[in-house]
């Protein structure tokens, strides 16, 4: 009887253990299967939003603690000193409905924090009504060519200064300076201290980046490393290797926040290795085609995903040709977008599949804006200081959306007569160039009768190259073997901008620009056959030669003078015997003979 009773009190006593139990775990369960509650915000004009919430069918609200009221939206208008609390209403079968949001009273002019939301994508937060757009500016150089000083043939950088010293003063927009390579190497005040005046100047300006292009490599390799120490912005090329690894004055990317937005800036140079001088270009690789493209997508895709970018914009030496600037009135700056429906053999549209949203371009010196068939913006805005691009974007923080507005600048805006010289130009001038009686732009080396075209030019420095080699080695004894005979002088020898020389005064600042290369003079050796074929019978050399095509015997070795770029190119089969160490060039050799009186008359 006693072994009963304590049967029957364990019984009563777990009845209440195990309710607990049932009863306790469903209340949990039915506590972790509720909806989320609402998270709402009370915007300054007193509508009250709050996000849709995933599984609700509808919302039940409460005003000033009153009756419940059914809504299918997400938004709902005050009145001052009105409160208000939300719950979600559940239409799934394992979930009950959310708890009521902690009840909140709308006072007019009062804005609780919030996160700003933008469900029309308007621009405007729809809580607190502040725009939720930051406005870029991108402003793309590319092929500057060291243009630092003015000439009569185009403008310098004292106004250009002025005006992006203006543009960063304006509050309304959010400026990033990048550069599409080519910069140091074409003029006496760059090239001369090998790009670091130019360096300098872009330090001073602001620059965010600076891609490679192929006349950076001009004095080789070796220059590049001083001046990525002296620039305050990065130098990019994500494809080039020397010597089979990646070299440390460049790198892949750079990442530049305006405002909040974080903007990765992508550098590449195009398929010009072939423009370098073989002097040097040994070692050095420049990836293209689709392994090109496989760096780019891969870098792209770690700036959003592992830094976070907003926006990529790819700056790639390389670019298009052939396309219509469609600027009809130079002073307005129209310039209508191209149909970019047409295939690219410099750039793959693979990219701007999400991928890349903006892309800078150079090398072709031309001057466009090209939409391609992923609605991607192309710009390039010429050469020699003739333009400049520039892209508005209009950035939506909440939705990631952007509108892009493509110009390119003309010299009418950021040369304009209006604007004041900016000292620091001069300043940086003189300290490379500290004797104003010996400034190269000021200095006469004499007299030219009468205007000198292009191919006047180079023919002068073909016969000026021949006069030179014989007066340096013919009738001496170079290497054990005796130089008896000269034969031709000249080379791929070409002019820049402005192309030729005008009637009247010459300064050295005038040859340089239109002859800037550095190639050493040297004395060659080449086979018969060679010297037909590669010189006197192909229009791609200028030359000065001694001797016809039907004179030369295929297997007898002949001495010419050419320069280091022609003898260095493989395919003409030019031996270098001996050459001018001294830095004497083509535009020195014509130098002399205009201060010896040459075309005075």
């Amino acid at each position: 009887m006693k072994k009963y009773f304590y049967r029957v009190a364990a019984i009563f006593l777990a009845i209440p253990i195990l309710c607990m139990c049932l009863f306790g775990c469903n209340e949990e369960k039915q506590e972790k299967d509720r909806l989320p509650v609402p998270e709402v915000a009370i915007g300054y004009d007193g509508l009250a939003v709050w996000g849709q919430v995933e599984g609700a069918i509808y919302y039940i609200y409460v005003l000033d603690g009153g009756e419940e009221h059914l809504t299918a939206e997400c938004s709902l208008q005050l009145s001052d000193g009105q409160s208000f609390s939300v719950k979600a209403v559940s239409g799934l079968e394992d979930y009950a409905d959310s708890e009521f949001s902690v009840p909140q009273v709308y006072k007019m002019g009062d804005i609780t924090p919030h996160d700003h939301v933008d469900p029309n994508a308007d621009g405007t937060c729809d809580i607190c009504g502040e725009s939720v757009l930051v406005e870029l500016s991108f402003y793309a150089v590319n092929d500057l060519h060291g243009k630092y000083k003015d000439s009569s043939s185009q403008p310098g950088l004292d106004e250009f200064t002025t005006y992006l010293k203006q543009l960063y003063a304006d509050p309304v927009r959010e400026e990033i300076l990048l550069s599409s390579g080519d910069m140091w190497q074409g003029s006496v005040e760059s090239s001369s201290n090998k790009g670091q005046l130019m360096t300098k100047w872009m330090n001073e300006v602001n620059f965010s980046s600076m891609t490679l292009g192929n006349h950076e490599y001009d004095w080789g390799a070796a220059v590049l490393q001083p001046n990525s120490k002296l620039a305050e912005f990065p130098f990019l090329a994500i494809n080039v290797t020397d010597g089979g690894a990646a070299p440390s004055y460049c790198k892949a990317s750079t990442i530049v926040e305006r405002a909040g937005v974080k903007v990765g800036i992508i550098g590449a140079i195009g398929d010009c290795l072939s423009s370098i001088s073989g002097e040097f270009s040994g070692g050095l690789s420049f990836a293209t085609g689709d392994a090109l493209t496989a760096l780019v997508k891969r870098e792209a895709t770690r700036l959003r995903e592992e830094e976070g970018c907003d926006l990529i914009v790819y700056s790639l030496h390389d670019g298009g040709s052939g396309y219509s600037s469609g600027i009809s009135e130079v002073t307005s700056e129209k310039l209508s977008v191209q149909d970019g429906n047409s295939s690219y053999d410099y750039y793959d549209t693979a990219l701007s599949d999400g991928y890349i949203d903006l892309v800078f371009e150079g090398h072709t010196h031309q001057k466009y804006i090209v939409k391609d068939r992923f609605g991607v913006y192309h710009l390039q805005g010429g050469g020699e200081n003739s333009g400049v691009s520039r892209a508005e974007v209009s950035y939506n923080t909440v939705t990631g959306d952007y509108t892009v507005s493509p110009t390119i600048l003309t010299t009418y805006t950021y040369a304009a007569n209006s604007l004041e010289d900016d000292p620091f130009v001069e300043e940086n001038y003189r300290s490379f160039f500290p004797d104003a009686e010996d400034d190269p732009y000021t200095k006469v080396l004499g007299n030219s009768s009468a205007r000198r075209s292009s191919d006047t030019i180079v023919q002068k420095v073909a016969e000026l190259y021949l006069a030179r080699g014989k007066a340096e080695w013919l009738g001496k004894t170079v290497g054990g073997v005796t130089i008896d005979s000269i034969v031709l002088g000249g080379g791929y020898l070409n002019t820049r901008k402005p192309y030729e020389l005008s009637a009247g005064s010459i300064h050295y600042a005038e040859l340089y620009s239109i002859l800037p290369f550095d190639n050493h003079i040297v004395l060659g050796a080449i086979s018969g056959s060679n010297l037909k074929r590669r010189f006197l019978q192909s229009s791609s050399y200028v030359f000065s030669a001694e001797i016809s095509a039907s004179q030369v015997q295929d297997s007898k070795t002949y001495y010419i003078i050419t320069d280091t770029y022609t003898s260095f190119y493989r395919w003409n089969n030019v031996t270098e015997i001996a050459r001018i160490e001294e830095d004497i060039y083509a535009r020195d050799l014509l130098a002399d003979f205009i201060r010896g009186g040459g075309w005075a008359s």
